[in-house]
């Protein structure tokens, strides 16, 4: 049977690739994606839901939309790296995918209550977060967590912070705290799955809406990467956490127990991941390596699949 999933999100280039991913993927049974600010303003996120549903044929799919700011009350949002738009400022008709009445926490609920249930954060965690205040004990009822966020060596905001945990540093520090079981996709490990100018030449010889939306979204974001890291290696952090979930062998993982730092004049949103042996059959693991070639040749393989 697939996994049935809920997406928590804020979509972002790299939130859209790993959405696709999850839709085009019979592994998977996405329920609902269930949005937060933070790639852009909270109205964005949910409408580039929206739109993605709409791009992929999949109105059937719920979108939920979630917390506009951090639990600490700043704005978590970004802007810029993923456009405007957080979709590379293209041109998109108004999509007919609707927005559901509850929010992004009730609809969590729901699908937990429902039955067996993955939850899959690639955005900032405040939805989690307020769901486990709002919900005493609902950790103990989801099947999995699998989270994109933290770094152990470099972060992407702040030399220790990577951006979804960085930008709600305490809702990143209860999840990390819940009794649910844990698999967390750090820097460390999105940096070695990423497309390059042949995927997106590939993406344009599908002569679907989807390829060709996909090239057209990643191109900035490559023109991003050239500018921040001297290459255009599109790294594709978001789609790991589903690549995680559509074939375990794929990713080699580590038992680990981890935290977040909330104060700290330099360090405020640093993910601490603590590898010890005592940590080796934690319920929480971390991912370490994975093979790059095998990841492209799965995102090619699913994306192709849309007609």
């Amino acid at each position: 049977m697939p996994r049935r999933v809920v997406i928590d999100t804020d979509p972002g280039v790299d939130d859209a690739v790993a959405i696709l991913l999850a839709l085009a993927s019979p592994e998977l049974e996405v329920v609902a994606l269930t949005t937060v600010a933070g790639n852009v303003a909270l109205d964005k996120t949910t409408l580039n839901a929206r739109r993605l549903l709409e791009l992929a044929g999949r109105p059937d799919v719920i979108v939920a939309a979630g917390m506009a700011e951090a639990l600490a009350g700043s704005p978590a949002h970004e802007g810029g790296v993923h456009g405007e738009d957080g979709l590379g400022d293209l041109d998109w008709d108004e999509p007919s995918v609707p927005v559901h009445p509850d929010d992004a926490v009730e609809v969590l609920r729901a699908a937990i209550e429902a039955g067996p249930l993955t939850v899959v954060a690639i955005g900032p965690l405040t939805n989690l977060a307020v769901l486990l205040r709002r919900y005493p004990g609902v950790d103990e009822r989801v099947e999995r967590v699998v989270i994109m966020g933290g770094a152990s060596f470099m972060g992407n905001v702040t030399p220790a912070a990577e951006f979804n945990i960085w930008a709600d540093p305490e809702a990143a520090r209860e999840v990390f705290a819940a009794r649910w079981p844990m698999a967390i996709m750090p820097l460390d490990l999105t940096h070695q799955a990423f497309l390059n100018d042949d995927d997106l030449a590939y993406l344009r010889s599908l002569r679907t809406e989807v390829g060709r939306r996909c090239a057209d979204m990643l191109e900035p974001y490559a023109a991003f990467h050239e500018r921040w890291y001297a290459n255009r290696d599109i790294i594709m952090h978001d789609a790991t956490a589903i690549y995680e979930l559509i074939d375990p062998t794929a990713i080699t993982s580590e038992g680990v127990a981890a935290t977040v730092e909330t104060g700290g004049e330099y360090s405020r949103g640093a993910t601490w991941f603590d590898r010890r042996p005592a940590h080796r059959a934690s319920p929480v693991r971390v991912g370490v390596r994975l093979d790059n070639d095998r990841f492209r040749a799965l995102v090619r393989e699913r994306l192709a699949t849309y007609r």
